[in-house]
């Protein structure tokens, strides 16, 4: 479950399972970009 989290200098934060970066390689402070869909958002992880 992805999560959502605000720190207090108001900056809101996307929280994933740790098995979900550990498969698609994620590492800490990784840019990712977001496109909407017509139901949601969609990820694109630049590698």
């Amino acid at each position: 479950m992805v999560k959502v989290q605000k720190l207090y200098s108001g900056q809101l934060v996307l929280t994933i399972p740790k098995r979900l970066a550990e498969y698609e390689g994620l590492k800490k402070g990784m840019d990712i970009e977001f496109k909407k869909h017509k139901e949601g958002f969609i990820l694109h992880i630049r590698k």
